[in-house]
């Protein structure tokens, strides 16, 4: 195991854990903690209907264990890839000589701690790999600080191919969605299973129901870059930690004030990473790059990939609209749906159980015909 070097030539220990914490880039919006304005708490509109689109198989987990967001993440290491330090946590399975791979893959401005709760639901069949992605978590910026997509979707796949024995189960949520896409399309033979969990796929339509922000496209004009990180520092980490809650969260009540509290102190020690803020901007300015005429887009990685992929989605997703759902299960040649009523855009933290047993559920069915309609199912889903 290996450290990361800090641009003053400091290493950071491979046993360096901090705090651990969830996160999405927070938004304008009209609710106010600590003066800074978020999105509303059950602001997203009632799209619960659309449950019922759901054709995934939900597999019998039985008597489970399910990490807390405010619980300690399994331990990570630095590994060395193309010169720079990726953190990489692991869970341990019960029987590492037999249990598959799964790698997990986080969202803009989120972390490897995102996956907790899931990757320990699935602990008892697969060995987890949670990856900071570079610039994110524990990982070190990429080099020139040139923030680019498909250079994560490569960083992934050498991580996969340096660790993994044979093709792993892939699950990507948010912007980690779509990298986990375009790995899945470009490395075909370190695959076996893709899931996602509400893929930043894009929708330029401008619309006021749901966490779409028109003032971000400002991000891909020269000269904004100061603008967007003073707007950042000034956030408070409590502050951001509650707007981040109530964004990504179709019920942010299930959080207490002690994950919030947990999650501020994690933001406040990544946020003295000194390129902590423009990672979250120029990862921001790299997927929306994607969306314009091009750039290599989601639907055409979504054409390169043949495993069996599961779509996964909230009905109260206030940052990709729920309704992109089945059109984007259909961009994959053998995909199932799983939409969840009530529930927001990190569905692996506020669902865990109900996404675990969709997960669980294509790993056992990889390969096999393509399953019946699934009944509607929410966060209270056993």
């Amino acid at each position: 195991m290996v450290g990361s070097a800090d641009p003053d030539g400091q290493r950071r220990p491979a046993n360096v854990d901090g705090p651990k914490v969830w996160g999405q880039f927070a938004r304008r919006g009209r609710c106010h903690h600590g003066g800074v304005t978020t999105a509303p708490p059950f602001g997203a509109p009632a799209h619960d209907s659309l449950a019922s689109w759901s054709t995934a198989t939900l597999a019998d987990l039985g008597p489970v264990q399910i990490p807390g967001p405010a619980d300690d993440p399994p331990h990570g290491w630095f590994e060395q890839v193309s010169g720079r330090g990726v953190f990489v946590r692991r869970t341990e399975p019960v029987d590492d000589e037999t249990a598959p791979d799964a790698w997990y893959v986080h969202g803009l401005a989120g972390s490897s701690t995102n996956w907790t709760s899931l990757s320990g639901a699935m602990a008892a069949t697969a060995t987890g790999h949670l990856v900071d992605l570079p610039g994110h978590g524990r990982s070190d910026p990429p080099p020139r600080g040139r923030y680019s997509l498909r250079d994560d979707a490569d960083v992934l796949a050498e991580l996969v191919a340096r660790r993994s024995r044979g093709p792993v189960h892939l699950v990507g949520n948010s912007l980690g969605g779509v990298v986990s896409t375009m790995m899945a399309g470009r490395y075909p033979e370190l695959v076996k299973t893709l899931t996602l969990i509400s893929p930043a796929v894009p929708d330029l339509r401008l619309t006021h129901d749901r966490g779409a922000d028109p003032i971000l496209g400002l991000l891909l004009l020269p000269g904004t870059t100061g603008l967007a990180l003073r707007r950042l520092v000034g956030i408070s980490p409590l502050a951001r930690a509650r707007g981040m809650g109530e964004l990504c969260f179709g019920d942010p009540t299930v959080l207490t004030d002690h994950d919030y509290e947990v999650a501020a102190a994690d933001l406040a020690w990544r946020s003295s990473l000194p390129w902590a803020h423009r990672s979250t901007i120029e990862s921001l300015r790299a997927l929306m790059r994607s969306y314009l005429p091009g750039g290599r887009s989601f639907r055409a990685d979504a054409a390169c990939v043949t495993v069996p992929t599961l779509v996964i989605w909230g009905t109260r997703d206030r940052l990709v609209d729920v309704r992109l759902a089945r059109r984007t299960a259909e961009c994959f040649a053998d995909s199932r749906l799983l939409v969840i009523a009530g529930v927001g855009h990190t569905a692996q933290m506020e669902a865990p159980l109900v996404t675990a047993r969709a997960v669980s559920g294509l790993w056992a069915t990889s390969g096999a015909p393509h399953p019946g309609l699934t009944p509607a199912v929410g966060t209270s889903e056993t």
